[in-house]
């Protein structure tokens, strides 16, 4: 086994208190959880390209993939995995060539498996030493291209001009941009999910992105203003980055999620936004495998473990922020800086300032 799956042990300790002998993973999380690797072909599928069949008890895993993956996955993206393989034509499907039986547990439901999603996502949620490390790269790597990007760009950039430069800077550090926004002075309030067009930027330009490296996600936000800011958006803008201090305070290992956001949510009101403004926007919740495993809500159950990802997202009165935050003992700490973007600190934490370029 080679370093890179030196936390497999791990894992695989986790996935044996399912309790099954046998579990097959197809879910992209999953696969990028247990392995660290590029389970895609296309971006804008969340099926995998292979799928993993792990016997607990001997702690041996079985690749099942195509013809067209096999010499791909072998060279590059499990080079250094010791595992079995089966290999199907192209042409035909791979559930065929998977485990079936009462004994049989799975993320992806097929034939008449048991399926554990919501178990294996609660495992995966609690990153290993060495995907922390990683993450943390990821995230600064993420904020390095967006900083790169803002100063690459001008009013009379378009959309999706801007979007090519945010692409081509996160290409660059080996990072894949699996979400990609871009929204000009025009529509920077309008739309919460803007995707590019061909409009110029004009005075103000948000870019958005939510990149990925060995299957860990960085999710991005960052404003330029070519021009002075203004004591008008400078409020709204600190005002924002209170209600964003509202939901990091509330998250904390051992709590619900959904508190974390009730605490949020409460925050729009009391500082000086409308009480819905979340009802526009959902708030963020649970990352690291995926931009977000689910929008998390004011009922939602699920306890953030220590070693969690989070990314939160506020927005209103024409601004977004967001970050990637791993939990720890003392609260969630925000990943993606760059030390070349403007910030300010907030509730102790350093958040990130409109960039201004007159």
């Amino acid at each position: 086994m080679g370093e890179a799956h030196d936390d497999l042990p791990e894992k695989l300790e986790r996935l044996a208190t399912l309790g099954g002998p046998t579990i097959v993973l197809r879910e992209q999380a999953s696969l990028s959880w247990l392995l660290g690797c590029r389970s895609h072909v296309p971006q804008t599928l969340d099926a995998a390209c292979f799928d993993v069949v792990v016997d607990v008890a001997a702690g041996r895993l079985t690749v099942v993939t195509n013809a067209i993956e096999a010499p791909r996955l072998r060279d590059t993206e499990l080079a250094e995995l010791a595992a079995d393989w089966v290999v199907v034509p192209w042409w035909e499907g791979r559930d065929a060539a998977l485990p079936t039986g009462p004994e049989v547990i799975t993320d992806r439901p097929y034939g008449d498996v048991a399926c554990a999603g919501p178990q294996i996502a609660a495992l995966r949620r609690t990153l290993t030493a060495r995907q922390a490390g990683r993450l943390r790269a990821v995230c600064a790597d993420a904020a390095a291209a967006a900083t790169a990007a803002a100063q690459r760009i001008s009013p009379a950039t378009t959309e999706y001009a801007a979007a090519g430069v945010l692409a081509g800077e996160l290409l660059e550090r080996a990072l894949d941009p699996v979400v990609l926004l871009v929204a000009g002075d025009e529509r920077i309030a309008a739309h919460r999910h803007p995707l590019p067009t061909t409009r110029p930027l004009g005075r103000r330009a948000m870019l958005v992105c939510c990149a990925r490296r060995h299957g860990l996600v960085a999710s991005v936000t960052r404003t330029v203003v070519f021009d002075r800011v203004s004591a008008h958006e400078r409020d709204g803008w600190d005002r924002l980055l209170r209600v964003e201090r509202a939901f990091l305070d509330a998250t904390a290992a051992g709590t619900r999620i959904g508190e974390a956001v009730a605490a949020g949510t409460a925050a729009y009101a009391a500082h000086g936004f409308a009480p819905d403004e979340w009802h526009r926007h959902h708030q963020g919740g649970f990352s690291g495998w995926q931009p977000r495993e689910y929008p998390a809500h004011p009922g939602s159950a699920d306890v953030v473990p220590d070693g969690a990802v989070v990314s939160w997202n506020p927005s209103g009165g024409g601004w977004k922020v967001e970050d990637t935050c791993l939990v720890g003992p003392d609260g969630p700490a925000p990943l993606v800086h760059d030390g070349a973007w403007p910030t300010v600190t907030v509730g102790g934490r350093p958040r990130p300032d409109l960039l201004e370029r007159p």
